[in-house]
Formats: C-alpha cells, structure tokens, sequence
C-alpha cells in the first residue's frame, strides 16, 4: 500500500500546491493521501488565520486532484507544532506495512537531513521532490524521487505580501481560492475596502506605493515585510479628513497629542497621524506596537525609532507618486543608511514648512536636532 504524505500551512494554498501535488499523484499513483494542514509550522510564526480556515481553503483547491485524499485534522488534534517524523508515525500506525511518500518542494529537499529525527525520516519514507523555478538543487544521500518538469516558484508568504500591499489577487491563486479570500476579505482586503471608502483616490494611491516603497527598504533592512505593508497602507487612513473633522475626531476618542492645542490653532493637519493611529488600534484591532508607532510617528518622528518607524517615516516622503524632485533624493539617501534617509526626508519637510511660512511642530524639531547630533 503507497500513502502520500502532503503538508503545508496553506496561507493561503495556490498553484503550486496544486501542480506538485497532481503530478505527484499522477506519478506514484498512491492509495491514499493525506494532506495535513499545519497547525504550526516549526519554521514559521503561527499563522493568524485559524486552522480550520486554511485546511478549507486547502480543501477547495485541492479535493479535485485525486480521488482517494484525506485532509487530516491530525495537528490540530495535537494543538502544537508537529514535526515531520511524528506525522510519518501517526501514517504508518494508520496503515501498517504501508510504504509512506513524502511530498516535498526542491528548497524543502535542500533542508531535510536538518529536520528533526531527520534519521526516522530518511528510514521510514521516500521523499518525492518537485523541482522549482529558481531553486538550486543538491544531490542528497537518502532515497528520494525527483518528479519530471519544473514547478511554479510561488510563495504564500509573497502572496499574502502582495494582497496586503495593493488590494489585487495575484495570477498565482487558483479561482476557488480567490472566491474565498474575497468573500472572507482575507489578508488585507477589508482595509483595501475601507480605505478606498474612506480615502481620496490619490491617497489611496499614495499609500499603496507607500507600501510598495517600504517593502523594498523592508528587504534591504531585514524586516517583517508583512509588518511594512501593514503600516504603510495605514499610516493615511485618517488623512482625508478635514482640519475641522481632524480636531474633532481627536476630542471626541479624547486623544493625548502633545501641543494639540498649537497643533489645532496652527496645524490642525498634523493630526492625522493621531486619528491614523486610533483607527489602525480601534477599527482594525492592530495590537503590534511596532506597526501603531510607525503610524503614530511616521509624520513629525520621535526619538529612538524603531526600524518599522524609521522606514515608514522615509517610504512616505520617497513614494513615486511624490512630485517634488527631492524625493528621490531621501530614496537614495536610504539606500546608504536609514539615518541618512532619515535626514533627507525631515530636511524636505522643514524646508517645505519654512519656505511656506508654517509653524513647525515642536516635536518635528526635537527629532531633527536629534538627527543632527546622533549624526554627528
């Protein structure tokens, strides 16, 4: 008896799962498989969408590929991280003196001799691998089956990236998955809906390459992208509010802004990123401090930034949709350091302000003076 093993965390499932899985059905021809949605996986953070979600989501896109295919409850029943070893196990239990076939990817295969009991592993199954796109592939010592042809270099992680970031599906879902993720207003769609309710169309422009500027230095700088995204699409979302609405919006949620009475009087604009902060925590429940602050502060900056902060702040005043021709400056400036785009984009906002006659927000100068001599 042959039993293939399939696992992921499907957040969310796309075509690659799908294409590896049937030629590896179409391959082997298994008399069963069993597909485990991941509880959590040992190599990820634990996913924020409920288990229950994605191992429906696995089961509208993939039922179709085979007939005899079990989605197992299996990690769920455990309620912790379940590694490998332990799920060949609970197979061979099920189905004694079956031969067990784990499905793998390339970069997977490049990994396994690190997994846990990577010895019971190798010993109680093959490994079957799909070749992807981009992957370099290693001659392993343990017995696998590589499957013919090259497989979709597709990434859940990038695709939750990219539905957060701009509010499109990518090409790479397939359509039950796409029905799901828009009927659910999943991974980002239900504040793309409300902003572009609640935003002018060019801010809702401005935020989304906002997001897409923040993502790049978010890779340069080695942080949680998703967490970029996040701030960016949200750092606006009280911006196309009136002065008048602004001032009474902070009163009314009794908002503590520092020199909110000379903000109101001079610069009652400036409380967007007040109001901003409040509805990222308030109407989209928010609880990373790091995204609020980047929300908070990505206008006037604070002292000790974080790198989530200290990226927004820039990716605001570098966005391609902004006119000025300094703009690209602060971009390059932050591709030598983020204290020099730092720089870059508080001297735009300073010399915008005093050239227009504004009042300059006590904090703004205290963050540009704490530039000059961490600096120096």
């Amino acid at each position: 008896m042959k039993v293939l093993i399939y696992g992921g965390s499907f957040d969310p499932v796309h075509k690659g799962h799908y294409a590896i899985l049937k030629a590896a059905c179409s391959s082997l021809k298994p008399d069963k498989v069993h597909i485990f949605t991941a509880y959590q996986s040992p190599f990820k953070e634990k996913s924020p969408r409920p288990f229950a979600l994605r191992k429906q989501m696995a089961q509208e896109a993939l039922s179709s590929v085979y007939p005899n295919i079990i989605f197992d409850d299996f990690e769920q029943e455990q309620h912790r991280v379940v590694y490998t070893y332990e799920t060949i196990k609970r197979v061979k239990k099920l189905y004694p003196n079956c031969q067990v076939y784990l499905l793998v990817g390339t970069d997977c295969l490049n990994d396994l001799p690190r997994w846990k009991n990577a010895d019971y592993i190798f010993k109680n199954s093959i490994i079957v691998a799909g070749k992807r796109k981009g992957v370099a592939f290693k001659t392993q010592d343990f017995k696998y089956i590589l499957l013919e042809g090259n497989f979709p270099l597709i990434s859940s992680t990038n695709i939750r990236l990219a539905i957060l970031s701009n509010g499109l599906l990518p090409n790479s879902l397939l359509p039950q998955t796409e029905q799901r993720i828009e009927t659910d207003l999943m991974y980002g769609l239900d504040l793309h809906k409300w902003l572009e309710t609640h935003l002018r169309p060019k801010r809702y422009l401005h935020v989304k390459l906002v997001a897409q500027a923040s993502v790049e230095l978010g890779r340069i700088y080695n942080a949680n992208l998703e967490d970029c995204a996040l701030a960016a699409i949200l750092h606006d979302s009280g911006k196309s509010m009136s002065n008048e609405d602004l001032v009474n919006y902070a009163v009314k949620h009794h908002l503590k802004v520092r020199d909110f009475e000379d903000i109101c009087r001079f610069s009652p604009s400036l409380l967007h990123s007040e109001v901003s902060y409040h509805i990222a925590k308030t109407v989209f429940k928010v609880k990373n401090k790091e995204v609020l602050n980047a929300v908070r502060h990505h206008t006037l900056g604070r002292k000790n930034m974080c790198l989530l902060e200290q990226i927004i702040l820039i990716s605001d005043m570098a966005s391609k949709d902004r006119k000025i021709k300094e703009a690209r400056l602060v971009k390059q400036a932050a591709l030598t350091s983020l204290q020099a785009g730092l720089i870059a984009a508080m001297k735009v906002k300073l010399e915008w302000t005093i050239a227009n006659s504004k009042w300059v927000a006590p904090a703004g100068i205290e963050f540009w003076n704490e530039l000059c001599l961490s600096d120096n």
